[in-house]
């Protein structure tokens, strides 16, 4: 049992550190080539903006409260198939509410 344990931190640990070490040499030979092709390096520098990333979280976010309150109310109507509103609605209003968010945040970086 001790082994097992043992071999699923090492296994993880490995994964982390390949992660990290592909993502940095990555990085690194992409501003190499930057600066080889006399491309300012200040590219990087630049404040990262979270408001695609906030917009992204709160649609999906309602999207799923939408599809639990109507996956709920269709879920107490009599028909077969009842039992699996709750999951369909989930992931249509999800699905919809990711459109939506690929939209607005396209129409906000546009500008």
């Amino acid at each position: 049992m001790k082994m097992t344990s043992a071999a699923v931190i090492i296994a993880i640990a490995l994964v982390l550190f390949g992660g990290a070490y592909y993502y940095f040499t990555t990085r690194h030979r992409e501003r190499m080539a930057l600066i080889e092709r006399g491309l300012d390096e200040g590219l990087f520098k630049g404040a990262p903006s979270y408001l695609p990333l906030v917009l992204a979280l709160g649609l999906v976010s309602m999207g799923i409260a939408i599809g639990i309150a109507v996956g709920a109310y269709v879920a107490t109507l009599d028909f077969p198939g009842a039992g699996y509103a709750i999951p369909f609605f989930i992931f249509f209003f999800l699905g919809w509410s990711l459109i939506l968010a690929y939209y607005l945040i396209r129409g906000i970086q546009r500008k």
